[in-house]
């Protein structure tokens, strides 16, 4: 335990420094009237994400954690008892297939299944901070925001002021065509083709429960959608310019 909690706070102490120089650049480029998010960049152009870190005591707090709070990025400690963390790796693997894992390490290790990359020991401030912009990066590219509504594909979850919700690969993919085309119309013969991977129209019933479930988790009123509006005869528009009113 203590050599783990030495190992946090040498990463806390990094990502804390990364942080603050990223929110004293923003606020800088803020003040000469330029808006940028809070980042702070090398000389390769590579960005540095804010980060928040919590650490977990065993695997079945970390699951926990995992499970309410979806991160990026799972770093871990490997040890003697490396088999049974390649194990949990396994099954972060499972539940989070997009998440980034590291194993931080003294020895090399050539379960390359199990993790994504090795952060060596003793940590090297250099290193730790080009690896996690290197895997911070890739954590963008499964969300999409749209005014309150926040869909992570990774997760399948969705988050709006009505609260944060699972989702089914369904539900997920149908919210991600219409996000990803707002203000345009999608029509149901692309979305049955595109979701359910179908040209069949002559009963789109499935299609329509999903719409209305959508409906009851991202609309202020269900019954009168703002967000997610219905083209009669042609298809849905997922309707942008309607979130700030």
């Amino acid at each position: 335990m203590g050599r783990k909690i030495e190992i946090f706070d040498q990463l806390q102490a990094i990502f804390n420094e990364q942080n603050q120089l990223a929110t004293r650049r923003s606020l800088s480029a803020s003040s000469n009237g330029v808006h940028l998010p809070a980042t702070v960049e090398n000389n390769s152009g590579m960005s540095w994400p804010i980060v928040e870190s919590v650490m977990a005591t065993n695997q079945k707090s970390a699951l926990q954690l995992i499970r309410s709070h979806p991160p990026g990025i799972v770093l871990v400690e490997l040890d003697q008892k490396s088999a049974s963390r390649l194990r949990f790796c396994d099954v972060v693997r499972y539940r989070l297939p997009t998440a980034s894992i590291l194993a931080v390490s003294t020895k090399e290790t050539g379960n390359g299944f199990a993790f994504d990359d090795v952060l060596p020991l003793p940590l090297v401030p250099t290193q730790v901070v080009r690896m996690i912009r290197r895997f911070g990066a890739r954590r963008t590219e499964h969300l999409l925001h749209l005014g309150p509504i926040s869909l992570n594909m990774a997760t399948r979850t969705v988050t709006t002021p009505n609260g944060r919700y699972t989702m089914t690969p369904k539900q997920c993919a149908l919210l991600k065509l219409l996000m990803s085309e707002s203000g345009e119309v999608v029509e149901r013969r692309k979305i049955m083709e595109t979701v359910w991977e179908t040209n069949y129209l002559e009963d789109t019933r499935t299609l329509d429960v999903h719409i209305r479930w959508l409906r009851e988790r991202i609309e202020p009123n269900p019954s009168k959608p703002i967000y997610l509006q219905t083209v009669r005869g042609v298809g849905y528009r997922f309707e942008i310019n309607n979130i700030s009113k």
